[in-house]
C-alpha cells in the first residue's frame, strides 16, 4: 500500500465533532495534549496537526521506495520496565515514560479513552475519561464517563 493512502486516509477521516476545539481549549488552560494510539505514527502526526495536539505517538509503519512493507516497529516507550503488569506493550506504559521525562506524577496526568486498549491508561492516570466507552469494562475503569460531546472533558478537569 503506498503512504499516500495511509496520508489520504488520516487526512479525511472524518474527526469527532469538536475535537480540535477541546484540544485547543485544553491547551490554553496549561495541559500538554497528546495522541497515544496503537495504530502508526504516520496517521497519528496527521490527526495531531489536524486537532492542535502537542505530540502524537503510535507505533511506525516501515516504507520502502514509497510503499508500505508490512514490517512494524513497536513503539519503544510502550514498553517499561516497571510499567504494565499485564502486557509487554502497553499505553501505561507511555505514561510511566512521559511523567518519568517531565517529571510529574501520574496523578497530574488526565487520560481519554474508549478502547479496550486504554484501560490500564484509564485505570493509572490521575483524572480519567471514558469518551463514549466501547464496552462496560472500558466505562468502569475510568473515573468519568461521558456519552455526549467530546467537549465534556472540558468539565472534567475545568471546575
Amino acid at each position: 500500500m503506498p503512504r499516500e493512502v495511509f496520508e489520504q486516509t488520516a487526512r479525511a477521516v472524518p474527526l469527532i465533532p469538536g475535537a480540535a476545539e477541546t484540544v485547543v481549549s485544553l491547551r490554553k488552560a496549561g495541559f500538554q495534549v497528546g495522541i497515544i494510539t496503537d495504530s502508526f505514527h504516520t496517521a497519528s502526526e496527521i490527526v495531531r496537526r489536524r486537532v492542535f495536539a502537542d505530540f502524537s505517538f503510535a507505533h511506525l509503519m516501515r516504507f520502502r521506495a514509497g510503499k508500505a512493507t508490512g514490517r512494524v516497529t513497536l513503539a519503544p516507550a510502550m514498553a517499561h520496565p516497571k510499567g504494565c503488569k499485564l502486557h509487554k506493550h502497553c499505553k501505561v506504559n507511555f505514561l510511566h515514560h512521559y511523567v518519568e521525562k517531565i517529571g510529574i506524577g501520574s496523578d497530574q496526568v488526565l487520560a481519554v479513552g474508549d478502547g479496550e486498549n486504554d484501560i490500564c491508561l484509564l485505570q493509572e492516570a490521575g483524572v480519567s475519561a471514558a469518551f463514549r466507552p466501547k464496552s462496560p469494562a472500558v466505562a468502569e475503569s475510568a473515573q468519568h464517563v461521558l456519552h455526549g460531546a467530546l467537549s465534556e472533558v472540558l468539565s472534567v478537569v475545568l471546575k
